[in-house]
């Protein structure tokens, strides 16, 4: 055999390959594992030019996985202010005021992370900040990124005059006498208003996602799925792919918006043979519903203000045809579902259409579940795509919006990973960055805890919704790459498998969950490639 590139001995090394579920060391070679054992038969393979590590307290895991990204759309809106856990409208236009404090008189204000409870007991409002933004154009994004607010100048750029009929539910939120109030509803109407918004040159675009990147991967991450195909994400990860600069392996499942189908399927299909080697086309991304926080999640039953009761799409059975359409082509369907009725229905949806040909159908969120529909998960080879850093805005005493909307009684049947696993699924983990932060650590830690690292004095929400260690490490590894049909070669370290590792300066199982978040990262490998190293 010919040396290895790379070479880690003295380690523990958790494989999560069921048939040697531990070793101690772990050879590689030209981006492939070539050798995992002990230290005496793997290191007797190093040749002269071999690199090797010395393992003595580290852990070696397969490579983390965030399976929900947006990175183009995180960096667009990190230009400006973050308005996450501002929950007072004072304090809110005090943000607004000092960030526009060095801007010019027209320059655009962008805001990012709003938060609902700083608008209660109403609905956003242009006039919650006109003052603030001193008359100046402005795109504020809500804490879902699904709706957003704008100033009267902001609507003026935008030619915004009134309501507008979009191919799906996405609305204009007008007064009693038809004017704009600012408040854009889900993502067309979002659009709508962005279209204004001077956009992020490629090339900056590019120096940003590098330095993103590569902070990804300091914290461990070697792979990112990117379910979008907001303006500019195909022209920075191709450019970054060109120049062999991508750090992490990058799954893109550009999203088929009602009214864009045809438009999306038709980029699908010439995407899938410009794939680089660390970027690929793997799904398409649906949304069936909006949020439970903005009142657009489908559910059985209208939540506690009344709203709730409807699709995003008009007609869901465009819905069902397109899925069909996707399966066509022999890829996933990863679909946005957080409400209970939007869940069943991508469930019978992918009962309907049936397996794609590689690759697993994905529901993305479902941060409600009814009861008959966790074991349809496993039933139909369905991964849940969780995000449970998603929780920490959900208190225990159900004062927060989101509980607020969904009531004491469905509270009890949300954010159910624990339960699909426990009836045999899988839940691939994510961050759904910039929603929530991309750390993969404090995500596995909230997996574990119900409630954020760190904050042992609040008590948990769903605790018998809890994963294991062992499973919150899947849900970023072997999980993660079930769900793209990539468990042959990944997520998991096995000769022939892909050499993405993850390594820790200490144990992810046998952490504190309240610790894990601190635990170091000694050492990140992509393809091969030592893309990170703890200075």
């Amino acid at each position: 055999m010919t040396a290895p590139d790379l070479l880690i001995r003295g380690a523990r090394v958790h494989t999560m390959d069921p048939t040697r579920p531990s070793a101690t060391a772990v050879a590689v070679r030209a981006g492939t594992v070539v050798a995992v054992g002990d230290d005496r038969e793997v290191g007797a393979l190093a040749g002269r030019r071999t690199e090797v590590v010395d393992g003595t307290g580290l852990t070696v895991t397969p490579g983390l996985v965030d399976s929900h990204q947006h990175p183009v759309l995180a960096l667009s809106q990190g230009r400006g202010v973050d308005l996450t856990h501002i929950e007072d409208l004072d304090d809110l236009r005090r943000a607004l005021r000092a960030h526009c404090a060095d801007l010019p008189p027209d320059a655009w204000v962008i805001g990012f992370g709003a938060e609902y409870t700083a608008f209660r007991p109403g609905t956003p409002h242009r006039d919650h900040i006109d003052a603030a933004v001193g008359g100046r154009p402005a795109m504020i994004s809500m804490i879902d990124a699904h709706n957003a607010l704008m100033s009267s100048e902001g609507l003026r750029r935008a030619g915004i005059t009134g309501p507008i009929e979009f191919a799906d539910h996405s609305e204009i939120d007008v007064d009693d006498d038809g004017l704009p109030t600012g408040y854009l509803r889900e993502t067309l109407a979002v659009f709508t208003g962005q279209e204004a918004v001077p956009p992020m040159d490629v090339e900056e675009c590019a120096r940003g996602l590098r330095r993103v990147l590569g902070g990804q991967n300091a914290v461990g991450l070697t792979g990112l799925h990117v379910l979008d195909l907001a303006p500019g994400t195909l022209e920075t990860l191709e450019l970054l792919s060109e120049r062999d600069e991508l750090t992490s392996r990058v799954l893109l499942a550009p999203w088929a918006l009602p009214g864009r189908v045809d438009d999306t399927l038709e980029i699908v299909r010439d995407l899938r043979g410009r794939s680089g080697r660390l970027l690929r086309t793997g799904a398409v991304k649906f949304l069936l519903d909006g949020t439970i926080d903005g009142g657009a999640a489908w559910l059985h039953h209208p939540d506690c203000l009344g709203e709730g009761n409807r699709p995003i799409w008009r007609d869901p059975e465009r819905y069902r045809g397109a899925v069909g359409a996707v399966a066509a082509l022999g890829l996933p369907s990863f679909t946005h579902a957080i409400g209970d009725r939007a869940v069943t229905y991508a469930l019978d949806t992918y009962a309907r259409v049936g397996a794609p040909a590689r690759g697993r159908h994905r529901i993305e969120h479902a941060e409600l579940i009814l009861d008959q529909d966790v074991p349809r998960f496993a039933e139909l080879d369905v991964v849940a795509s969780m995000q449970p850093t998603h929780m920490d805005w959900t208190l225990p005493d159900h004062s927060d919006n989101w509980s607020g909307r969904v009531g004491d009684a469905r509270c009890a049947r949300a954010w159910r990973y624990g339960d699909v696993v426990a009836a045999g699924g899988r839940v691939a983990l994510g961050s759904d960055w910039p929603i929530a932060a991309f750390d993969p650590r404090p995500v596995m830690a909230g997996a574990r805890l119900r409630r954020p690292a760190g904050r042992d004095g609040r008590e948990p929400v769903g605790p018998e919704q809890a994963l294991t260690a062992g499973q919150a490490l899947a849900g970023y590894t072997s999980w993660a790459a079930y769900g793209t049909g990539e468990e042959s070669v990944a997520g998991v370290v096995r000769e022939g498998a892909r050499a993405d590792l993850t390594v820790f300066a200490g144990d992810p199982l046998t952490t504190a969950p309240d610790d894990l978040p601190e635990l170091p990262v000694a050492m990140t490998v992509v393809d091969g490639r030592v893309v990170y190293r703890q200075g």
